[in-house]
C-alpha cells in the first residue's frame, strides 16, 4: 500500500499547464480547507464524531443485530464505518474476496500520466476500521427469504440486515469483438488498471491517425469519464505539437454530450467542439473488426429507423455496456426493467420486496449517476434507515439523489459540480460549476482521494 501523500502530479509525461500549484501548496491548502471544517480544530472534530453517535440505550438494543455487508468497496466500507461510529460495538461484517482495493475514481488519472498505478491501490486490510470482521470470499448466492448469503466457499453466511454494495462491472459480451479488440496495440480503456495503464504509453507514442473513443448505452460506471479521457487526449495531443495529425471522433449513445446536467452541457459542448473532437450522437459501438480496425455502430435517425456506421481507427477507447456481478443480476434481489441491479426505493435505498436488505452504490437502481459522490449521499442514509429499523422505527433518512463530478476538460482544468435527480445544480454559487478552473483540478487530483480514503471510508459523512 502506498501513502495517500504518493501522488505524480507533477508527471513530467504530463502537459505543463500555466501557474501550475505544486503538490505541497496544494495539499496545504486542502490540508486548511479541512482544518476549517473540523470546526475548530480537535474538540470541533471530537464534538462531529460524537453527534454521529446514537443514545446508549438505543445502541444496548443493536449490540446483537447482524449486520452483513455484501462487497468491501467505497459503498459497503462507507456504510459500515457510518454504523460504527453511531454503534461502536455493532455486529459488522463484509465480504469482499480482494485483498487489494482499487481507488477506481483515479484511474482516470492513471490512463492521463498524473497517478502512477501504486496510487490507486490499498491493503484491503487497511481500509476496515477495528470492530468490522472481514469474510475474505464472495457472494455466490442471495438466499433473502432466509435472511442469509451463499458464499464461493459453500458456506452460508446469516444477516438480520443485509447491505448489497457489489459495483458494476464492464459487459465484454455486450460488443463483439470488443475481448478481442482489448488486446491488440490499438486499442485500451480506462476501466481496467492495467488497460488504463497501456492507453497512456499509447497516447503518449500516438503521433497522427484516427483516434475513436465511445460512450455506451445503459448504465455507466462514472459517466464522466469517457468524456474526460477523450479531451484529455486532445489536449496531450496539443501540447506535444501532434493535434494537426490527428482526427478525433467521439460517439456517445445520448442527444448531447451531457444531458444529465443542461447547464453543464451547454456550457461545455462549445468548448469541446471549439478544440475540433467530432462528436457524434444517438450512435452506439456494435462490434469491432479487429483485421481492418473498424468500429462498427447503429445511429438512431430522427424518424426512429436505425443505420449502420462504419469508423476506422488507429487508436480506439472502446466502452461496452455495463453489468452487475452474476449473483445480483441473476438472482432474486433484482427485476425486470432494471438491468440486474438491486430493486430499491430510490430514496431510502431499502428494498421493495425484502425489507431488511439495502442497496448503496453503482448496483441500485436509483437512477443516480454510479459514481463515489452518489455514494457519499447515499451511506449516511443507509446507515440511518438501518438504525431506525433495527429499532422497530420506520426508516425516514431519505437520499435526495445529490452526486457529483469533476469534469476534467483538459490539463490543468476542471469543471466541479452536483447536481440532483432533475439535473438541476446543487450549490453552483461555491463550485462556479460551468467554469473551467486550475482550483477543481488540483482538488481533484489532490484532495477528492483523502476525501475518499480518511472521510469517507472513516464513516465521517
Amino acid at each position: 500500500m502506498t501513502s495517500d501523500t504518493n501522488i505524480n502530479s507533477d508527471a513530467t509525461s504530463a502537459p505543463e499547464y500555466p501557474g501550475k500549484m505544486n503538490r505541497r501548496k496544494a495539499l496545504k491548502y486542502i490540508g486548511t480547507g479541512a482544518g476549517v471544517l473540523a470546526v475548530g480544530g480537535t474538540t470541533g472534530f471530537y464534538g462531529y464524531n460524537r453527534s454521529l453517535r446514537i443514545s446508549s440505550a438505543d445502541a444496548a438494543k443493536l449490540k446483537n443485530v447482524r449486520f452483513v455487508i455484501a462487497g468491501g468497496s467505497i459503498g459497503g466500507i462507507t456504510v459500515a464505518a457510518r454504523l460504527l461510529r453511531a454503534v461502536p460495538d455493532a455486529n459488522i461484517t463484509i465480504i469482499e474476496p480482494k485483498t487489494i482495493h482499487h481507488y477506481q475514481p483515479g484511474y482516470t488519472l492513471v490512463a492521463a500520466g498524473v497517478y502512477k498505478k501504486e496510487d490507486v491501490l490499498y491493503d484491503q486490510q487497511s481500509l476496515f476500521l477495528p470492530g468490522m470482521r472481514w469474510v475474505r470470499d464472495y457472494v455466490s448466492a442471495f438466499e433473502p427469504e432466509k435472511n442469509r448469503v451463499k458464499l464461493g466457499s459453500g458456506d452460508f453466511l446469516a444477516y438480520d440486515y443485509l447491505v448489497v454494495g457489489m459495483g458494476v462491472e464492464v459487459n465484454p459480451t455486450s460488443v463483439e469483438g470488443y475481448s478481442e479488440a482489448i488486446k491488440t496495440p490499438h486499442a485500451a480503456t480506462i476501466y481496467d488498471l492495467e488497460s488504463g495503464m497501456k492507453y497512456r504509453e499509447m497516447a503518449k507514442s500516438f503521433s497522427g491517425g484516427k483516434a475513436v473513443f465511445t460512450f455506451p448505452a445503459g448504465y455507466v460506471k462514472c459517466g464522466g469519464a469517457p468524456q474526460k479521457i477523450t479531451w484529455l487526449s486532445e489536449d496531450l495531443w496539443r501540447s506535444n505539437g501532434h493535434r494537426d495529425q490527428m482526427d478525433i471522433h467521439f460517439f456517445t449513445n445520448h442527444s448531447s454530450l451531457f444531458p444529465a446536467v443542461p447547464k453543464v452541457d451547454a456550457a461545455v459542448t462549445p468548448l469541446i467542439e471549439a478544440r475540433g473532437i467530432q462528436n457524434h450522437y444517438q450512435t452506439e459501438m456494435r462490434a469491432i473488426d479487429v483485421s481492418t480496425r473498424t468500429v462498427i455502430l447503429e445511429e438512431r435517425m430522427p424518424d426512429g429507423t436505425t443505420r449502420e456506421v462504419r469508423q476506422k481507427y488507429d487508436l480506439l477507447h472502446p466502452v461496452p455496456r455495463f453489468r452487475t456481478p452474476k449473483p445480483l443480476r441473476e438472482g432474486p434481489l433484482t427485476a425486470e426493467g432494471i438491468g440486474g441491479q438491486i430493486q430499491v426505493d430510490r430514496e431510502t435505498l431499502q428494498h421493495r420486496r425484502f425489507p431488511n436488505v439495502f442497496g448503496v452504490g453503482d448496483c441500485a437502481a436509483t437512477g443516480a449517476p454510479k459514481t463515489a459522490a452518489t455514494i457519499r449521499k447515499q451511506a449516511p442514509a443507509v446507515a440511518e434507515n438501518l438504525i431506525s429499523l433495527a429499532l422497530e422505527r420506520e426508516p425516514t433518512t431519505l437520499y435526495d439523489g445529490t452526486s457529483g463530478c469533476p469534469l476534467l476538460t483538459r490539463y490543468g482544468r476542471c469543471m466541479m459540480f452536483e447536481f440532483d435527480f432533475q439535473g438541476n445544480l446543487v450549490n453552483e454559487w461555491l463550485y462556479q460549476s460551468t467554469r473551467e478552473t486550475r482550483l477543481w483540478w488540483n482538488f481533484k487530483v489532490h484532495g477528492l482521494k483523502q476525501l475518499y480514503r480518511h472521510v469517507m471510508m472513516n464513516g465521517y459523512v
